[in-house]
């Protein structure tokens, strides 16, 4: 070997620790940056002519495991889907309490029946008959209250997936300059490793929104797809379609009434009806509770206000008519309820009868009515005899008749009020329960993978001031050669 090719093997040598030196400079100064992965040198033999000339920085690599991050977001998507079913069952179901507590719905309807009992007691008692009216109205009053709370559950989903929907489609349009520029510096052969991870970050993000699937082409292009296999990332991104909606009421429906997630006209929303539709991330979840949760609890509370309206119809002796004016003690907004179907045109009907729901103006002191009617029905002439308690049985009854309940409540096909409240209060403390376990699993599966994945990607400080070590050994190891061929140079001048 020459003189002159020692030195520039030594020079090469330098030049490569020296890029080695500020790849492993940029790892530890981002060790805590979050979504950055560890960058490693992958050096080569300099061959020139067949003959080795030193060593050359062949590439710089991301230290990321593929899998481990495709696992991650998927993990990532399921967990943000049950977080949001959960958090909305958690707010629905602190409104409506637990069967055996006192302020629930299950509750207000034993406290009914035992007012009930009292004035059968004491038929002429005004306090009694008052007493009834009161558990009458706090009935209806926690019927509304538990209407109210689905409306409003379903506003936040529907608002926080409008939210969701410009988070994804802001980071789609960031993918899309992204790519174009990861393309342009592949094609040079420029580092393109800081770029990926901003990738990897926005793929995070969007993962966590909606389920995503993806792969990566020549020129190490990202596409992305949904879950369902729709494209929202192929060289331009396709946005996410959807508007919120101003006011949901107790009957807004999907899709006649409410917004779909549209991508170029296709409603990929669960429900839809379409054959690649979304599957799982928090849109998915939020989907979910404003279109299947929360109005499935809604047909179950109507149920409840449906039975107490006509039963209490049906036990009042003094109706007479079938008119909308002919009302019992509880009254659709005012007005009769028909329970059976076909409902009479005139009528609001069920959909969304706990919310209407309301005791008779007739027995209402505040609206000038009358609790002594109780004894006698709510029509009545006269408060009649304060002997005869057969209208008071009569309502009495309604607590113990079996009647049949809608199947589409999701419980019992027949039994009684209290036992159909009690079900309706335990089914969606169940839910509750089951959302918040499931949650908590999922949640507990994806900080593992988390882990595993920092673990693997990430930077470990310690390491890298080993590898620190072994460059200035590499350093000083080709500075002695330098210093080597410079005695020689020198060595061959003084002959």
């Amino acid at each position: 070997m020459s003189i002159g090719l020692a030195l520039q093997t030594a020079l090469t040598g330098l030049q490569a620790q020296q890029q080695k030196s500020a790849i492993l400079s940029r790892n530890v100064a981002n060790a805590t940056t979050p979504g950055y992965t560890r960058k490693e040198v992958t050096l080569a033999s300099l061959t020139v002519g067949g003959e080795g000339r030193g060593v050359t920085v062949q590439d710089v690599r991301r230290n990321a495991d593929a899998h481990l991050a495709r696992e991650t977001r998927t993990q990532s998507s399921d967990y943000a889907a049950k977080a949001a079913r959960a958090d909305a069952l958690a707010v629905y179901t602190e409104s409506i309490g637990q069967p055996q507590e006192e302020r629930s719905l299950s509750s207000a309807v034993t406290a009914l029946e035992t007012a009930f009992l009292a004035l059968e007691e004491l038929p002429d008692n005004p306090v009694q008959q008052r007493a009834v009216v009161d558990a009458a109205v706090s009935l209806a009053n926690r019927l509304n209250a538990a209407d109210d709370k689905i409306k409003q559950v379903r506003q936040q989903a529907d608002s926080d997936i409008a939210a969701s929907v410009a988070d994804v489609n802001q980071a789609l349009v960031q993918l899309e300059k992204l790519n174009r520029e990861v393309k342009m510096r592949t094609g040079s052969g420029q580092d393109t490793t800081e770029l990926e991870d901003q990738r990897d970050v926005l793929l995070d993000r969007i993962a966590g929104q909606i389920g995503i699937q993806y792969f990566t082409r020549s020129p190490n292009e990202l596409v992305v797809m949904t879950d369902g296999g729709v494209t929202l990332l192929d060289g331009s991104a396709r946005m996410l379609e959807f508007t919120p909606t101003a006011v949901i009421g107790s009957t807004t429906e999907y899709p006649s009434m409410l917004s779909g997630l549209k991508v170029e006209g296709a409603d990929i929303a669960p429900g839809s009806g379409y054959p690649l539709p979304l599957k799982s991330g928090r849109i998915a979840g939020l989907f979910e509770v404003r279109d299947s949760l929360m109005p499935q609890a809604r047909r179950q509370i109507d149920e409840i206000a449906s039975v107490l309206v006509d039963r209490f119809q049906a036990a009042d002796a003094s109706i007479t008519g079938t008119g909308l004016s002919d009302t019992g003690l509880f009254t659709d907004a005012g007005v009769r309820h028909y329970r059976a179907p076909p409902y009479s045109p005139a009528s609001p009907g069920p959909a969304g009868l706990a919310g209407r729901i309301a005791v008779n103006d007739l027995v209402r002191v505040e609206a000038g009515g009358n609790p002594a009617l109780l004894r006698t029905g709510i029509h009545a002439a006269t408060t009649g005899d304060v002997g005869d308690t057969a209208q008071i049985r009569s309502f009495l009854g309604v607590f113990q008749q079996t009647v049949s309940f809608d199947a589409d409540a999701g419980l019992i096909p027949t039994g009684t009020l209290k036992g159909f409240a009690s079900a309706a209060m335990g089914h969606q403390q169940m839910l509750r329960a089951t959302a918040a376990n499931d949650a908590k699993a999922q949640s507990v599966l994806l900080e593992t993978v988390e882990t595993a994945r920092i673990s693997k990607d990430g930077v470990n400080i310690e390491e890298e001031m080993q590898e620190l070590l072994l460059i200035e050994k590499a350093f000083a190891a080709a500075g002695q050669v330098m210093q080597a061929a410079s005695r020689m140079l020198d060595t061959l001048m003084e002959i």
